[in-house]
């Protein structure tokens, strides 16, 4: 994918998303924090959220970094919607900065916006509500947006989430089952259904997320080493102006042994002996 430049406006945007303030219900965590030895981080995480407005994707992200569950109840906050979210997460035993935008969903109609926030992150949390059938079929939308936004230039995390598990089978519109077709559907390997009321598997997706980011970090650092050497190699040839003789004999080899191997099938095939 191609070089894009930041806005001031835009990047003041975002800055704003990813900054996290603690808030008074953190007090009890940084109290319990401070009587644990201290851990250096290995590194930061950087996960997109998304899906249907209502979806519990808010839910999710208050479970996993405040451990809370504030319900389905409150009156909208204009300000939550679309904010940045910082937590520490454990990866292969070692400690990360999760930082996770939350991307409003009136921005998925905004191609610019969504292919910035895309860039800026290295894996998406894409989610919808067991007992929503609209907000399963717009993942299969926002699944598509989310694919054109990263173009084929890089590896990208995607973990497919489905919400409020702990309902009643009497609530549920969208079963285990379906969730599970459609991620293999999109070739992503992370499939889960969470509960923010019960923390069920809340901790477990961003644990095995941050997993596939680290062996996506790996394929795409691979992707550059071999880009890199065939963009040196290439700048040698024009440098010396022309490939070597043997070089140059393998490739004509390469080149012209099909062409060789047709005739002679069809001169075994039109001869009369």
């Amino acid at each position: 994918m191609g070089s894009m430049i930041f806005t001031e406006e835009e990047v003041r945007y975002y800055q704003a998303l990813l900054s996290w303030e603690p808030r008074d219900e953190d007090d009890e965590d940084h109290i319990r924090e401070k009587s644990l030895p201290l851990e250096m981080p290995a590194g930061q995480f950087m996960f997109l959220v998304l899906g249907s407005k209502g979806c519990g994707k808010t839910s999710i992200l208050d479970r996993f970094c405040h451990g809370t569950f504030t319900g389905e109840d409150r009156p909208p906050d204009a300000d939550e919607e679309g904010r940045g979210y910082r937590h520490k997460v454990r990866v292969e035993d070692r400690v990360y900065i999760l930082d996770a935008l939350e991307l409003p969903p009136e921005h998925l109609s905004s191609e610019e916006r969504l292919r910035q926030a895309v860039r800026i992150t290295e894996a998406a949390v894409l989610v919808y509500d067991v007992r929503s059938r609209a907000s399963f079929d717009l993942a299969r939308t926002v699944h598509r947006l989310v694919r054109d936004a990263v173009g084929e230039a890089r590896a990208y995390g995607l973990a497919l989430v489905g919400s409020h598990a702990d309902c009643g089978d009497e609530a549920r519109e969208v079963s285990w089952a379906e969730g599970s077709g459609l991620a293999a559907g999109f070739g992503c390997g992370l499939f889960l259904e969470t509960s923010a009321r019960t923390g069920e598997n809340v901790d477990e997706l961003f644990a095995r997320l941050g997993e596939e980011a680290l062996r996506l970090r790996w394929l795409n650092y691979q992707r550059r080493e071999q880009a890199e050497r065939l963009s040196a190699a290439t700048l040698e040839e024009d440098a010396v102006g022309k490939t070597s003789p043997v070089k140059r004999l393998a490739r004509w080899r390469s080149w012209a042994r099909p062409w060789f191997q047709r005739r002679l099938g069809e001169r075994k095939m039109s001869s009369p002996y």
